[in-house]
């Protein structure tokens, strides 16, 4: 892969013309950070969000867009959901940013951080 990048370019290409997924504007990068943050930290994070606090939690809410005032309440969402994403059996990293992104939609004060997005 090393290679044929370096042959043809078309990592450095892609990337600068936004054909490999990046944009100008960093939505993809902030996802793809988020997504690589809830995999690295999955043990801890998951700890957190069962307990509804924590370190890695309020990292994730930042990362997502919440303010700080708005935190608790993401806490409060983020164990709901959780509990609900444990009895279905699904807590893969995907499946919690996911939840979390999509209950944050219809939460009366955590859906205009998504909007502001």
């Amino acid at each position: 892969m090393a290679t044929t990048n370096g042959i043809f370019g078309s990592q450095t290409f892609g990337s600068s013309t936004g054909t490999s997924g990046c944009t100008n504007d960093g939505k993809v990068w902030a996802e793809e950070r988020t997504n690589v943050f809830v995999a690295e930290t999955f043990d801890g994070l998951t700890a957190e969000i069962a307990k509804g606090e924590g370190k890695h939690l309020a990292s994730l809410a930042t990362m997502m867009g919440v303010p700080v005032k708005q935190h608790s309440e993401f806490f409060a969402l983020a164990q709901e959901r959780y509990e609900e994403l444990a009895r279905a059996g699904d807590t893969s990293p995907a499946a919690i940013i996911k939840a979390l992104s999509d209950a944050m939609v219809g939460h009366r004060v955590l859906a205009q951080v998504v909007l502001t997005k």
